[in-house]
């Protein structure tokens, strides 16, 4: 897992701003990202356990970007292979997803982009 935005990284590492942010779903975040993290070898190993979710894209979207919910969090990220290459259709292919590059983090609707930006 990979967060390329040093504001959006600060935040998801440190629970006292999750927990500032959103006082009401902290505790749902940090078990998103705890999940997201322990899941080897892929987001398929995260999926099985059955309390994330795939949040459907529109049809007919040939993106590599992926939605992820646990609850009232929701994480956009873009997903990668092994390799590091972008996996079309990844809500398709939890299989091949080995990373995943987080875009944005909400949580209660409110954007932990906007708010670490």
């Amino acid at each position: 897992m990979v967060i390329p935005d040093p504001g959006l990284a600060q935040l998801a590492a440190s629970p006292a701003l999750l927990a500032q942010l959103w006082p009401g779903a902290c505790e749902e975040v940090m078990f998103l990202l705890q999940m997201l993290r322990l899941s080897f070898p892929s987001l398929a190993e995260a999926l099985t356990v059955g309390l994330i979710t795939v949040l459907t894209p529109p049809a007919e979207t040939l993106s590599a970007q992926i939605f992820l919910a646990y609850k009232t969090v929701v994480l956009s990220t873009v997903a990668r292979s092994q390799a590091g290459d972008r996996v079309t259709t990844p809500h398709l292919r939890p299989a091949d997803i080995w990373r995943l590059e987080i875009t944005d983090l909400s949580a209660d609707g409110r954007s932990g982009l906007r708010l670490a930006g």
